[in-house]
């Protein structure tokens, strides 16, 4: 299993509990981890590693959120971790560049999202072993290729 180690991730949340919650998960799993933990949805700085909360006070962030990560961090993993997720939302993330999805509902999600993280953590320890020249973007696609085609199921099962 992947440990981490290196790798920085940023956990946005306006529920002080589910930050909690998902840092013992990814601690747990990833040791060697370092997490920065925000109540506000404030993306900024440079992490590996991103879960993003949709609902801000009432307010659907997400994809915005991932937009401007993405522009600023091409190769981050990007992980909308929520409970307001609907067709349209998953759509816009899909979209914005997100990565995988976490329906904090569908207890199903979380065991399915840890193992496409654990590929991506791996992946993207072997990446950072290697020179800069030989780095290659696919990866996210391959990582989450099941969480992909988790989404496509969902957007089907909604129209």
């Amino acid at each position: 299993m992947p440990h981490g180690t290196g790798l920085k991730a940023l956990l946005l949340d306006d529920d002080e509990y589910a930050i909690e919650f998902l840092q013992a998960i990814l601690l747990d799993r990833y040791p060697g981890l370092e997490i920065e933990r925000r109540l506000e949805p404030d993306p900024t700085g440079e992490f590996d590693l991103y879960f993003l909360d949709d609902d801000f006070e009432g307010i659907r962030l997400a994809g915005r959120l991932a937009r401007r990560i993405r522009a600023q961090r091409p190769r981050a993993v990007i992980i909308a971790f929520s409970a307001s997720l609907d067709r349209g939302t998953l759509k816009e993330l899909l979209n914005a560049g997100c990565s995988g999805v976490c329906d904090k509902k569908v207890p199903t999600d979380m065991p399915r999202m840890l193992e496409s993280l654990d590929r991506a953590v791996e992946t993207l320890e072997e990446e950072r072993s290697r020179p800069p020249d030989t780095l290659s973007g696919s990866y996210l696609v391959r990582t989450f290729k099941d969480l992909f085609q988790e989404w496509n199921r969902r957007l089907e099962a909604q129209e």
